[in-house]
């Protein structure tokens, strides 16, 4: 996507390193990184497998904190302010949406959807009626009573974006969100997840292994 000049920076990372030690050795994942998402924004990381794209997008969201440089929100560094700045940061302003969908099996799809808001102390009516309409905007207002056994795969993601984007969110992180899916299911997930940005305004980072799935979209 091109970017225009109107479009703020929303979060950054600046010269970011992250590694883990294990017995034999230590690996290094992300060396002198940086990136900077704009809001609004859609952006795809193509990698293979193990080249470090979740831990990118777990840094990015506040779950793991690097041993070096700089993840700026709308000019603060994250990893520098209060426990619970980083908590509200996350909750917030961070949505994620998984490769393995992480649904609740003894919940719907609407209870699913409306659990982050719930975890925010948001108003149960407040937090049912956004998880509805999210709920319809990804074709799923015919499945919403459904449990996570009931439905496909790409049922199933669906109402984790849903879930992603029920806090409304300023960025949407989302890990290899097709990687389960087969190819036709997941260029429908990656054209929801660009006709969400454009309609809700969020920035979307996604991460994936398989390229052809990045591409200009069709208009």
């Amino acid at each position: 996507n091109s970017r225009t000049p109107e479009k703020k920076c929303l979060i950054e990372g600046v010269n970011v390193d992250k590694s883990y030690s294990t017995p034999r050795e230590v690996i290094h994942v992300l060396t002198q990184m940086s990136l900077q998402v704009l809001s609004g924004e859609v952006l795809g990381i193509v990698g293979a497998s193990g080249v470090g794209k979740s831990t990118l997008l777990h840094v990015l969201g506040g779950l793991d904190k690097p041993l070096s440089g700089s993840i700026l929100f709308q000019g603060k560094d994250i990893y520098k302010q209060s426990n619970g700045y980083l908590e509200n940061f996350r909750n917030g302003h961070i949505g994620f949406v998984f490769q393995f969908f992480n649904l609740l099996p003894d919940f719907t799809a609407l209870e699913n959807a409306m659990l982050p808001a719930l975890i925010r102390n948001q108003d149960r009516r407040s937090a049912k009626e956004r998880a509805e309409y999210l709920l319809c905007e990804v074709g799923m207002k015919d499945r919403m009573h459904h449990k996570p056994s009931e439905l496909s795969g790409g049922e199933s993601q669906r109402v984790a974006l849903a879930r992603g984007l029920v806090n409304q969110p300023d960025l949407l992180l989302a890990d290899e969100p097709t990687g389960n899916l087969d190819p036709v299911v997941a260029d429908e997930i990656i054209d929801l997840l660009e006709e969400l940005s454009t309609s809700i305004g969020t920035a979307i980072l996604m991460s994936t292994h398989n390229f052809p799935l990045i591409r200009p979209r069709k208009k």
